[in-house]
């Protein structure tokens, strides 16, 4: 006669998956998982361990191709050639990001420098107003009687220079220190100074231009090294970039 324990339905005891409040915590591991990750483990060791024979009871005598490229010293101690430096001396993939990303921000820094300097420059041109200077006055007859050299207290000949127009007790001092009113600021050399500023503000906004595509360059570089699927894209002008496909994140 059989059991009646038997025909007693049993408890199913079930593996619980991550609460929605621990979801930061990742995936929650389950016992098969570990089963999988266990086999994995020990499979390694294994052929670590099968490895490690073959090396032990390996021949120094016999031929392998590696005779060609290593020599031995007078104490018979076993020497690289300079091929096998090259391998041993290979970079990986996280060293060759770290590179790109010290050389990204090398030339970020010289790119913030020439920002600075083409500030400072900028700062330092007398650019020439290019509004009106509109002065109100309280009748028609003020306006027909109004004189600009009286207004401004200076010539005639400085009246037209905004950018640097002189009082007449300031041409009287220069003049008194014997220095004539031409050559007190001359239009001809304030336009020559005012020309090479500009070359100069110039040559830094070239130069930022030329390091800011040099770091777009090498941004577009490192990213290339990330893992994942992407995709070339090459706009109407002949850039090309490149789109990640978008993954579902756990």
């Amino acid at each position: 006669m059989a059991k009646l324990v038997h025909d007693v339905q049993k408890k199913q005891h079930r593996e619980r998956s991550q609460l929605t409040s621990r979801t930061r915590y990742g995936f929650l591991e389950k016992h098969k998982d570990y089963v999988k990750r266990a086999q994995d483990f020990h499979r390694k060791q294994s052929t670590l361990k099968v490895l490690r024979g073959k090396a032990k009871e390996r021949n120094p005598d016999e031929y392998y191709h590696a005779m060609h490229s290593r020599k031995t010293d007078a104490k018979g101690l076993l020497m690289s050639s300079r091929h096998g430096d090259d391998e041993d001396e290979s970079l990986s993939m996280d060293q060759v990001k770290l590179l790109k990303t010290q050389d990204s921000n090398y030339v970020r820094t010289l790119r913030q420098l020439e920002l600075k300097k083409l500030e400072k420059k900028s700062r330092e041109l007398m650019f020439k107003s290019s509004g009106s200077h509109t002065i109100f006055v309280d009748s028609r007859d003020k306006m027909e009687d109004f004189a600009p050299e009286k207004f401004f207290n200076t010539t005639s000949e400085m009246v037209n220079r905004s950018e640097n127009r002189l009082t007449k007790e300031q041409l009287t001092q220069e003049i008194l220190n014997k220095k004539s009113a031409s050559s007190i600021m001359p239009k001809e050399s304030l336009d020559n100074k005012k020309l090479k500023k500009f070359k100069q503000v110039k040559q830094h906004i070239q130069r930022e231009i030329q390091l800011k595509q040099v770091e777009q360059r090498m941004d577009a570089q490192r990213e290339l090294l990330k893992k994942g699927s992407k995709k070339k894209i090459v706009d109407s002008s002949g850039k090309s970039s490149f789109k990640w496909k978008k993954q579902r994140k756990r």
